[in-house]
């Protein structure tokens, strides 16, 4: 997904593609993009923050955030836009008369190559998968923009991350769903500036978006919680939920270590503007002390999140 290769429809209310299609629509979408490289112009980010309006913040890294290569932040130079960014302020790679990126500070794509084990560059805007060529979406600043490199079969599409947090469940109150009030809720809603409007009581039916805080037993009899975490909102199975507690799953499908707690984007369907994040704790106590840990810093560089013996652990996992 690596600069005009990075085009692939927002998947709100639309599934996954299916591999031959999407090979198709990365094909047609190719965009022209004034490619070069560049020096880092920005001071380093070193503590997550939220970049202010007049800033946008780059954040460079590896297999979902293991290993962070670039994060800084620059002056938000109108017009400006997602690969302009890029290509001001790290060593890219360009191929095809510049069409697109083939690396990034010496980090190659491998799209193409025929290898199961073919690897590129990804992109979300405030922890929005990027659905057009990074030319193509432009800037205003405060935004967060975030390249991972990552194998293609790990997770070809990621429609939301929680490395941008607050974003993008900022800009209204928030709804809460929960089957019983979650203390210590609205003291870390205040500190990561965030609203919550009134809480709704878990049912049959999921709400329009907002936040979802259940224990594992509540989210195994919740059919539509169980498909919130799924791969049709998500983008791959995260974690295995039972009425007995969580286990991590690779995304080849392998059962990792129990988990006390996990934190999930999935997408809104009908609102995209209205994302969900699911919380879940394998118990209440588990939920209650987990919730303070979801905070820019513990989520910088992070699709979702796990509780796995007293720390947190970057998802999908990757495996032993």
């Amino acid at each position: 997904m690596s600069t005009a290769r990075s085009p692939v429809p927002r998947p709100f209310g639309r599934g996954l593609l299916r591999v031959g299609a999407l090979a198709a629509l990365l094909a047609a979408l190719l965009v022209m993009a004034a490619c070069g490289g560049g020096g880092e112009r920005g001071t380093a980010a070193s503590d997550g923050r939220t970049p202010e309006d007049g800033e946008i913040r780059l954040v460079v890294s590896r297999d979902f955030g293991a290993e962070v290569l670039r994060d800084v932040v620059v002056p938000a130079e109108a017009p400006t836009d997602v690969l302009r960014v890029l290509a001001e302020n790290a060593e890219l790679d360009t191929g095809y008369g510049g069409q697109f990126v083939n690396g990034i500070d010496g980090l190659k794509s491998t799209f193409g190559g025929g290898s199961a084990d073919a690897a590129d560059w990804f992109y979300w805007v405030d922890g929005v998968l990027g659905d057009v060529g990074a030319a193509d979406w432009k800037l205003k600043g405060g935004e967060t923009v975030w390249w991972d490199y990552h194998r293609w079969a790990d997770a070809m599409m990621l429609p939301l991350a929680l490395h941008a947090f607050p974003r993008p469940y900022t800009g209204r109150p928030l709804a809460v769903t929960a089957a019983a009030d979650v203390a210590g809720l609205g003291d870390w809603a205040a500190a990561n500036g965030l609203g919550l409007a009134a809480r709704r009581p878990l049912t049959r039916h999921a709400p329009s978006g907002g936040l979802v805080l259940v224990t594992a037993s509540e989210a195994a009899a919740t059919p539509w919680v169980l498909e919130l975490v799924g791969a049709s909102r998500v983008g791959v199975h995260m974690v295995r939920i039972t009425k007995d507690g969580l286990r991590l799953s690779s995304t080849a499908g392998d059962v990792g270590p129990a988990a006390a707690a996990a934190a999930i984007p999935a997408s809104n369907p009908d609102d995209p503007a209205r994302p969900y994040l699911v919380v879940v704790g394998a118990t209440t106590a588990d939920l209650v002390s987990f919730v303070p840990q979801l905070t820019p810093e513990n989520l910088n560089a992070a699709v979702a999140v796990a509780l796995v013996d007293g720390d947190l652990v970057h998802l999908p996992w990757q495996g032993e």
